[in-house]
């Protein structure tokens, strides 16, 4: 009980009830208590962060490990559009998501290669690599986007729902909350799992000790392609379009959830669940702004988030070192 009471997301459980606390009093009105505890609103929030948290679950790996991916939105877009262009080609939805998914670990192949074998950072790698994925999504598009025709792959990854005795959960929330139990478990109950953390502590040490520092890198910047591009596939299917313009800024949204969620951009720390909990923080965020009236101020508030988290995370790891 000790160890769940200081668990980093149980404190971040208490921010985000606060969080919808908070916006249930702002919407409320005579005729209706609390929109925001609406099951229908709720349930749809839930659903719209699944996309942004399935991204964040390949950032939490690639932070833990010491590195930074800036080039999450754009992979999802590229995703997006590839998957949306082989269909209209006559691709199977199936085959097609395959092929963006590829293409997108492709992506943060190219990634490891650029910050394993030519030595630049991980900042500059993955810019680098966020503007040529977001350029190949214009090329491909034209700057307009592709609509699917509806189909099994719209109708169930898109908006289907597994129904349960008490309510119906949509199918992307349980693929999210599959993938997060295997992440989970490969994190905490494997060897490369805890070469990973040991990478993201110290390099150096992990090199001395026997970690396979390359080979780890490259893993951890595919599977950030991998769950990039999972995304871009429920995006492709919640919205029925290939759009280039997608997930515009995301990368910063996919970062701060990680660290919200107890992560350090230092590397060596970071979970699995509280970066789901983080995403859905985010996604509550847009979604009580737009109730209130203040969707305008949207970006200015949420960078105004990541600003204040990134600096907490800072100054706290100042703090744990001396």
């Amino acid at each position: 009980m000790r160890r769940l009471l200081r668990a980093r997301e149980l404190g971040i459980l208490l921010v985000l009830a606060a969080e919808i606390a908070v916006f249930s009093l702002l919407t409320r009105q005579p005729d209706r208590p609390s929109p925001m505890l609406d099951a229908d609103n709720l349930l749809a929030t839930v659903r719209d962060m699944t996309v942004l948290a399935t991204a964040a679950l390949g950032s939490c790996v690639i932070i833990i490990a010491g590195g930074i991916d800036l080039s999450v939105g754009s992979c999802i877009a590229l995703t997006s559009v590839v998957t949306a262009y082989a269909i209209t080609q006559g691709y199977s939805p199936l085959a097609a998501s395959v092929l963006g998914v590829l293409v997108a670990m492709l992506m943060g192949s190219i990634s490891a290669t650029l910050v394993t074998r030519a030595g630049l950072p991980p900042f500059i790698a993955t810019l680098g690599m966020m503007s040529i994925a977001r350029g190949l999504a214009y090329l491909i598009t034209k700057g307009a986007t592709i609509p699917i025709p509806d189909s099994g792959f719209t109708r169930v990854l898109g908006s289907g729902m597994v129904p349960l005795p008490m309510l119906a959960i949509p199918v992307p929330v349980v693929l999210l909350l599959v993938l997060a139990v295997i992440f989970h478990l490969f994190m905490t109950r494997t060897c490369w799992g805890r070469e990973i953390y040991a990478l993201g502590g110290n390099e150096e040490s992990a090199r001395l000790s026997g970690v396979p520092v390359v080979r780890l890198k490259y893993l951890v910047y595919t599977l950030g392609g991998l769950m990039a591009g999972l995304a871009g596939v429920i995006f492709t299917a919640y919205y029925g379009t290939g759009q280039s313009t997608a997930a515009m800024g995301w990368e910063l949204d996919a970062i701060a959830s990680v660290v919200i969620g107890g992560g350090s951009l230092a590397g060596g720390r970071g979970s699995i669940w509280g970066t789901c909990i983080g995403a859905l923080i985010f996604q509550v965020l847009r979604s009580g702004l737009a109730m209130v009236g203040a969707s305008d101020y949207n970006q200015l508030i949420i960078g105004a988030v990541v600003i204040a988290v990134v600096a907490f995370d800072q100054i706290a790891s100042r703090r744990a070192v001396r």
